[in-house]
């Protein structure tokens, strides 16, 4: 992709922007000075939606007019003129807008300059890491084991035969084609991200984000309601996920079979394939060994006498140091993502393995799916022929890869579920280090069913580098922003995941890219404020002298000297839970393809197949009912797992 043009004026305007959110000083440099701006541009590069890369110019370009400062409360003067604490004051009339537009700009803004600060060394260690007691990035692994999988060379335009073209390589598709490619048939696995090894897992935030995550990292719902992050990669989403794993909840698989008519959902051979799951990609306890932030957590949820767990997690050989950092791979390969597991045990069964290459449309001759057309980044043409598609490119891309191709239903891109997330924040008298240990080792249950019907929250948390504090943390102004990241070492967080209602969908845009919109229902909220109220509880008890939330605005107390649990959730009320207000960021893309009894409400039938479309199939997370209520990688794979069988089945 290109970075948007900008005139002598834009880029002004962005370099002023830029060093109004981290202005520097007392040894720090400025934005600019760090390479902010241009780190920010090569971002908005990432977005394939040639529209926005657009409307970003323009916005930029009107940015440093009298009249935009005058309507933003700057006065008469252009925004370059402006003193800091004047700039700083437009900035925030956008973060407070009551136009959603406004705010959303605010926070994609927000995001993308500080990300590009605190998560880049410019080629030199980030003189921003020492200033807020942070390590930095792990740096490249010193003996990196050999790449194990040979991609497919493509050098013009191909054209090739198999049984069961597979489109994406995640929990979804690199499972479904390890299961086929074991019963004997020709598997071609066709993925869109690049292929990246150990070797390629420095831990590095900004780049770790630019190469691995779907839009570097920057995808929103159309109105920056909710980030949306999912990975670019073979191996998907599991390369970068946190590897916390759940079984498939009792009630959820009910709800799935009795509701919506998958009655496989609730049978034996479900289990059976969880069970299979479960074994393949190593789920244990015994590398979940509790940081200085779980032991707090833990003392915190006794305290209050509320149930906690440990975490069961998909690894093998994992340690604390390199830990730490997997949301940007696992430089160990302890992480037993598929492309580790699943994709490997394909490619060893003799897969075709296409990396880089992008499915436009799934062929259908004679109503049947036979095949898919692809192109190659390097613009070769890619014509898979096949017996049967699997669609397993994720929740964000089925839809339209299916509407692309001529699917007409009336749930396509429907039932869009987000798990959303906020995270309350807590600072101490006492280091807690929350980069440090294992991603996590504790999470808890206590307010998963709030409604008698599994809706409600789980309570989670991770390590925490710069990045994770900056995403979910209040800019209300330079000076208090580096207040907040120097107190990083200092700081601990609880996440609350909501099981969401949702009214969510993706649609299609005329470029042909996903379009998110996606609001909170009225219970969907109630359930969302009752956790952050719920987590602001466990943070107090685990003694923080500073509570506050993840809102736009600053929610916050201090227990037994200012405010209290009342007053923080009246802010929090005050503030607001809509687009560019609270804050919320989706790990788990669910639902928009999904599985029901009849082509009335769902896509496809309970074995994945796409209603009136013989061969054609679904098997990754948009093919869910509802939402799982966790964390959906062992899910996707179970439902992968025993419909694959199927398919295999079906084909022999």
């Amino acid at each position: 992709m290109t970075r948007p043009a900008l005139s002598t004026k834009a880029r002004a305007a962005l370099d002023a922007i830029c060093d109004t959110f981290v202005p520097g000083g007392e040894g720090l440099p400025s934005a600019t000075e760090q390479g902010v701006p241009e780190a920010l541009l090569g971002l908005v590069a990432r977005n394939p939606r040639a529209a926005e890369r657009k409307q970003v110019s323009q916005l930029l370009g009107l940015w440093d007019t009298r009249l935009l400062c005058a309507i933003a409360g700057g006065g008469v003067r252009r925004f370059t003129s402006l003193s800091q604490a004047d700039r700083e004051r437009v900035l925030l009339s956008w973060a407070d807008s009551r136009v959603p537009q406004r705010r959303a700009a605010f926070q994609a803004l927000r995001k993308g300059a500080l990300l590009a600060y605190y998560g880049s060394g410019n080629g030199a260690r980030n003189p921003a890491w020492d200033a807020i007691g942070y390590p930095g990035p792990l740096g490249p692994p010193a003996d990196p084991p050999p790449r194990t999988i040979e991609p497919l060379e493509v050098s013009g335009d191909t054209t090739l035969e198999c049984d069961v073209v597979v489109v994406g390589s995640g929990a979804g598709g690199g499972t479904a084609a390890a299961v086929l490619a074991a019963a004997g048939l020709d598997v071609v696995i066709v993925e869109a991200g690049r292929y990246f090894s150990e070797r390629d897992f420095d831990g590095a935030e900004l780049s770790g984000f630019d190469r691995l995550y779907l839009n570097g990292g920057g995808m929103a719902s159309a109105d920056g309601s909710v980030g949306l992050l999912a990975a670019q990669a073979l191996g998907g989403t599991t390369v970068v996920n946190y590897t916390y794993s759940f079984r498939t909840p009792d009630g959820v698989r009910r709800e799935w079979a009795d509701q919506h008519g998958v009655a496989a959902a609730a049978s034996d051979e479900f289990d059976a394939s969880l069970d299979a799951v479960w074994e393949r990609i190593g789920v244990n306890a015994e590398h979940s060994l509790p940081s200085r932030r779980d032991e707090t957590i833990r003392e915190g949820l006794d305290k209050l006498g509320w149930e906690w767990q440990v975490m069961q997690r998909n690894v093998r050989g994992c340690t604390a140091e390199v830990c730490r950092l997997c949301h940007y791979g696992c430089q160990l390969g302890a992480k037993q993502s598929t492309l580790k597991t699943w994709v490997q045990d394909a490619h060893d069964a003799g897969t075709r393995v296409l990396v880089e290459t992008r499915a436009d449309r799934v062929l259908i001759e004679g109503g049947r799916a036979a095949g898919v057309e692809a192109r190659t980044a390097a613009g070769h043409r890619v014509t898979v022929r096949a017996r049967a598609v699997v669609s397993a490119c994720g929740a964000l891309h089925t839809p339209v890869l299916l509407a692309r191709s001529g699917i007409k239903s009336k749930a396509l891109g429907k039932h869009l579920r987000l798990h959303p997330v906020l995270v309350v924040w807590g600072q101490f008298d006492e280091p807690v280090r929350p980069w440090e240990g294992m991603l996590a080792s504790t999470y808890s249950d206590q307010d998963a069913d709030m409604d008698g019907r599994g809706y409600g929250v789980k309570y989670e948390h991770v390590a925490i580098p710069p990045s994770i504090l900056l995403s979910f943390s209040p800019w209300r102004g330079g000076r208090q922003h580096a207040e907040l990241m120097q107190a990083l070492p200092y700081t601990g967080g609880l996440g609350v995941l909501l099981r969401d209602h949702g009214v969510g969908e993706v649609r299609t845009g005329r470029d042909g890219e996903p379009i998110v919109r996606y609001k909170l229902t009225p219970a969907d909220v109630d359930h969302m404020r009752r956790g952050v109220r719920g987590a602001a509880q466990v943070i107090e008890a685990m003694g923080a002298r500073r509570v506050y939330s993840s809102h736009s605005k600053w929610v916050a107390y201090e227990p037994d000297a200012r405010g209290d649990l009342d007053s923080f959730t009246r802010a929090a009320d005050a503030c607001g839970w809509g687009a560019g207000q609270a804050q919320l960021v989706s790990f788990h893309i669910m639902g928009s393809a999904r599985m029901g009894r009849s082509a009335a409400d769902s896509v496809c039938d309970p074995t994945g197949q796409v209603w009136g479309t013989p061969g054609l199939y679904v098997m990754d997370g948009s093919a869910f009912p509802t939402a799982s209520g966790v964390n959906p990688m062992v899910t996707i794979e179970a439902l992968a797992h025993m419909n694959a069988r199927g398919l295999a089945a079906t084909l022999a």
